[in-house]
């Protein structure tokens, strides 16, 4: 669908809703709705949880289909000295990319006694690996690999420490990752004075067409929703985008 497409479309959705009563929408308006409801749609999808279907990225081919125009690969071969928990034997941080929204695999290619081995990352978080570090060999099993989020940079770029065996000498990283979705913005904005996550100029749904209808009947939801005001339009909203509102009247 293109940027006129979802202008007109948007307008006869919402007047079709609104029975006509609600002022018109601008450009900018309408592509902050369309851009709040593409994240959330695209953040339901990866909670099985959150969506009617109950199914999460690999519930089915469809799914996979669904996100193909956002899958990036990204490959790592230098990496910086770790200083998590002193460790500097088969560990190692890595900048995690600025875009990814959801890893879907990641694989490590590491040298153990003058061969080449593929190990499986498997993410772990801070519980998991306090309870793994009270084990004997507290390291991960031979094919595997650990990758958990810390911030060894000190700095705004996100980082992970990936560990290996202590006899590992980690040679390159590979993650295939799901990226953010950039903003949806119909027109040109840059007279206007205003951006959408820091971009004034036009942009294009990146998801694949079959869900432009899904983001655009979402955008005119949000619509109406800012529109009425009422509280109980206000908790739906909450409860669908899981905000502090929605969660608090339905006890979740």
């Amino acid at each position: 669908m293109t940027n006129a497409e979802f202008s007109n479309q948007f307008d006869v959705l919402y007047n079709n809703v609104m029975s006509n009563q609600a002022p018109g929408l601008d450009e900018y308006e309408k592509s902050v709705f369309l851009t709040k409801a593409q994240e959330e749609i695209v953040k339901a999808y990866f909670n099985p949880k959150g969506n009617k279907f109950l199914e999460g990225f690999d519930g089915n081919e469809q799914r996979q289909i669904d996100f193909s125009m956002l899958m990036k690969t990204s490959t790592v071969t230098s990496f910086a000295t770790s200083v998590f928990d002193g460790r500097t034997a088969g560990v190692k941080s890595v900048t995690i990319p600025g875009d990814a929204m959801v890893f879907v695999n990641e694989r490590l290619e590491v040298t153990r006694g003058g061969a080449t081995v593929l190990l499986t990352v498997v993410p772990i978080n801070y519980m998991e690996y306090a309870r793994q570090m009270t084990k004997p060999f507290k390291r991960p099993v031979q094919y595997q690999a650990w990758r958990i989020i810390d911030d060894a940079t000190g700095g705004t770029n996100r980082s992970a420490d990936l560990i290996a065996g202590p006899n590992d000498t980690i040679v390159k990283y590979v993650a295939r990752y799901v990226k953010r979705p950039r903003a949806i913005i119909l027109v040109d904005l840059t007279n206007e004075g205003v951006t959408i996550d820091g971009v004034s100029a036009a942009q294009t749904c990146e998801l694949d067409p079959l869900l432009h209808e899904t983001v655009l009947q979402r955008a005119v939801e949000l619509a109406k929703a800012s529109y009425a005001g009422d509280l109980s339009t206000q908790i739906a909203l909450g409860v669908s985008s899981e905000t502090e509102k929605g969660m608090a009247q339905t006890g979740r």
